[in-house]
């Protein structure tokens, strides 16, 4: 059995204010962690279903790895640095709020800005990194740092998926809510394989 697990951290700093020159894409893949992200990655690395991770791979974003730091520091683990495992590239947003791209994005997962991924890009290459896991690190237990909506773009794989009251995409995996719409601090969520098969789905926090 493959087990792995997909982890997100999500309570960044809100207050920071770049160079106008900086793009948007660079502006979020420097965005760190805020005290409360610091602090709930220390108590990750103490989370019991962790304890057995054999390899951490993390997107090249800060908040990435700043959330992987701790465990790999606890577990004396090497953090593999993986573009593939990156966030959604927006594009040219323009005018636009990153929320209605987001919406609009849900609901057609083909819909792209120029210059941006769409869903489906995002997921196709999310699948491409965990078809390579799957054939180089069979049997072990990896921990992927990456982002919300990366994590969402793989799950669509597996699960059904549904709407929220506010328009919000949620994703349920045997009757049970993976994506609910909603992502509040550290989640962790945990995809086991036997060969390249998926066995089970669970939300682990």
């Amino acid at each position: 059995m493959t087990v792995i697990y997909l982890i997100n951290n999500s309570l960044t700093m809100n207050n920071l204010v770049f160079p106008d020159k900086d793009s948007l894409e660079h502006k979020r893949e420097k965005r760190i962690l805020s005290i409360e992200g610091e602090e709930a990655s220390k108590k990750l690395a103490s989370n019991k279903d962790l304890q057995s991770v054999q390899e951490i791979y993390a997107s090249p974003y800060v908040m990435s790895i700043g959330t992987a730091k701790y465990l790999a520091q606890k577990l004396e683990l090497d953090i593999n640095i993986k573009s593939l495992l990156g966030e959604r590239i927006i594009g040219e947003l323009g005018d636009r709020k990153i929320r209605m791209i987001t919406e609009m994005q849900e609901n057609d997962f083909l819909y792209k800005l120029p210059g941006g991924e769409s869903l489906n890009d995002v997921k196709k290459r999310m699948l491409r990194f965990i078809k390579i896991l799957l054939n180089q690190s069979s049997n072990k237990t990896i921990a992927l740092f990456t982002h919300n909506v990366a994590i969402t773009c793989l799950l669509s794989e597996y699960c059904t998926k549904g709407f929220n009251l506010d328009n919000r995409l949620i994703l349920n995996y045997q009757d049970e809510a993976i994506v609910d719409g909603t992502w509040d601090g550290i989640d962790i969520i945990e995809l086991v394989f036997d060969g390249n098969e998926l066995i089970s789905i669970k939300r682990k926090k």
